[in-house]
């Protein structure tokens, strides 16, 4: 619990001191350290899976909890969970999904669950998979877990340059509606983590949600070859 409380509070402190460059422009430093704040968040999502038995404290867990790619993928699973909605639209269509899908999760949840247990955690401890038919994964998660949201953190702090030397991407790039939208993603992330340990006076608010994860988190994890 210890180390759960220590990630949450050290993402509080990364939110926090974005505050002292708020005004400048391009906000790409802000949005760089929020995203290393949600990080922090899904590090200690991780370590609430391993205090309540769903995930083991592997070697390959423990890699899972440095890992850029991995805790963007566990990020996948908190916005579900979280269900946030900025209108009464957005309420509705986040409502649709839940009907449409039933007791299963959504693709892209799916998928994140899945390549973080067998793409990234599995073949970390060595197991190779042979699958029957390939698995028809969501592909926007996929790219997840190729490093597309690590490029766009990349983005926001380095130059990026191109085969032929020129510039392919500034930080300027990044605008500040972005910028402020990974800061509240990261700032639901924190209020959520400490709901699920009892701090603060966040709960979990879309409980169905955290119940189809934490089920299908618990299936994938649960076998003698990740615990073995």
């Amino acid at each position: 619990m210890k180390s759960i409380k220590a990630c949450i509070a050290n993402c509080d402190r990364l939110l926090e001191e974005t505050y002292d460059i708020e005004f400048r422009r391009p906000s790409s430093t802000r949005m760089f350290i929020s995203m290393i704040a949600q990080e922090e968040a899904a590090k200690a999502f991780i370590l609430f899976l391993v205090k309540e038995d769903i995930m083991p404290f592997t070697l390959a867990v423990r890699r899972a909890i440095k890992d850029h790619t991995a805790k963007q993928l566990v990020g996948v699973l908190m916005d579900y969970m979280i269900m946030h909605w900025d209108n009464i639209a957005e309420l509705d269509a986040a409502i649709e999904v839940d009907i449409a899908n039933g007791e299963n999760l959504p693709s892209d949840v799916s998928t994140a669950v899945e390549l973080l247990c067998y793409e990234k955690i599995g073949k970390w401890m060595g197991h190779t998979w042979a699958w029957v038919e390939d698995p028809e994964y969501d592909r926007l998660v996929e790219k997840i877990a190729e490093g597309h949201i690590d490029r766009r953190k990349q983005d926001a702090l380095y130059v990026r340059v191109g085969r032929t030397g020129q510039i392919a991407s500034t930080p300027a790039v990044i605008s500040h509606d972005e910028t402020m939208a990974e800061f509240a993603r990261a700032s639901r992330y924190s209020f959520f983590i400490e709901g699920l340990i009892g701090e603060g006076t966040g709960k979990v608010s879309a409980r169905a949600r955290f119940d189809k994860v934490i089920a299908a988190l618990r299936l994938h994890f649960g076998g003698e070859w990740v615990r073995g």
